[in-house]
């Protein structure tokens, strides 16, 4: 498997597995949602209520050249969202500005709109449990705000839900979710085999945290994932991991690993979402003791699960994991590794299989 990353990763971006002409290109909020649906059908059961997501970016009117507090004639429509044809749509939540020189004003909150969203996402999508039900909500809401304007389209067909989304700047995203057959695994590319499908489920997970994890103001927690082999009758199977790291890592000189167990990868990477994930930051505590607990069921920690659980799983039943950096496994994380400047990599070993998980957190 070639490197992983985020779709929204500005040094080492994940390849687009979908072809798309150079004027349709998503950006990175788009990239959000795309990778929210396509994480989403990976967590859908099957055969029961399958569907099929299409998911098209566009271009038209700015808002500033165009507001929407009614929708735009049916054509325009159709051409933004590369339809064949609209015959209507229905405005769920636009920005407006009351007068010249005025802020644009939501039509509705956008908690309104979230939850209007969430129940026309779950006729279609079968939500089983509370892992699918936060990914519908989080889809919702980056769907409902804050600063976009959302149409429900028709088309004439009963049975689809095409959603058309549209940013400040008029780029514009087509979220169509289609009743079908199966649930159609997210696209991805042929060259990578058996770890075809894998990669593209940790590139949406990588992506989701990497727009919920942030450092500062400008940095957010970025991930990489890669997978190796090991030379024949290279030694003690984890001191052939490092070497093969010191080769191919970014300032892995002085990196020393030392083994844990799968439970402690699982509970490290719930800790390092907990210190980064930025709506917890209210400005109203001081202090790792004061960090707020992530709340119950929030989308982060069923992604930080998804993240450990496909690493591990790829190298086998029982790989040997070790780690160099930064990586708590208890809380509060300890006082030494709360600097601006501190990466984790994690190193997995299984046979002649070995993989890293890079988490940079350096600002």
């Amino acid at each position: 498997m070639d490197l992983t990353t985020a779709y929204t990763d500005s040094s080492y971006r994940q390849p687009d597995p979908v072809q798309r002409p150079a004027d349709r290109r998503p950006t990175n909020e788009q990239w959000v949602l795309i990778a929210a649906v396509w994480l989403l059908s990976t967590w859908s059961p099957r055969p029961a209520a399958a569907w099929a997501p299409v998911l098209v970016s566009g271009r038209t009117s700015s808002r500033q050249d165009r507001q929407w507090p009614e929708p735009p004639a049916a054509a325009e429509i159709a051409v933004a969202a590369d339809l064949p044809e609209a015959t209507g749509a229905t405005v769920l939540t636009s920005r407006v500005s009351p007068g010249p020189g005025q802020s644009y004003q939501p039509a509705r909150t956008d908690a309104e709109t979230a939850a209007e969203l969430v129940t026309l996402i779950s006729h279609t999508v079968a939500v089983p449990d509370r892992r699918a039900e936060s990914l519908v909500r989080f889809l919702a809401e980056q769907l409902a705000g804050p600063y976009c304007d959302l149409l429900r389209l028709t088309t004439g067909t009963e049975g689809p839900l095409h959603l058309l989304h549209r940013d400040t700047y008029g780029n514009t995203l087509r979220v169509s979710l289609n009743p079908a057959v199966q649930v159609e695994p997210p696209p991805s590319f042929a060259a990578d085999g058996p770890d075809a499908v894998l990669r593209t489920r940790i590139a949406c997970v990588m992506t989701l945290l990497s727009d919920m994890l942030w450092l500062n103001n400008s940095s957010p927690v970025t991930f990489r994932f890669r997978i190796g082999r090991l030379d024949d009758g290279d030694g003690d199977p984890m001191a052939a991991a490092a070497r093969w790291w010191s080769e191919i890592g970014e300032e892995s000189d002085e990196d020393e690993f030392r083994p844990v167990s799968a439970a402690d990868l699982r509970a490290g990477i719930r800790i390092l979402v907990r210190m980064h994930l930025s709506e917890l930051f209210d400005g109203e505590w001081s202090g790792i003791e004061e960090f707020p607990e992530v709340p119950d069921g929030h989308i982060s920690t069923f992604l930080a699960d998804e993240l450990a659980d496909l690493v591990l799983a790829r190298l086998g039943d029982d790989p040997q994991v070790a780690v160099a950096g930064f990586l708590p496994v208890a809380w509060p994380p300890p006082e030494e590794g709360l600097d601006d400047d501190m990466r984790t990599t994690v190193l997995l070993v299984a046979g002649a299989e070995v993989a890293s998980l890079e988490i940079d957190l350096v600002c």
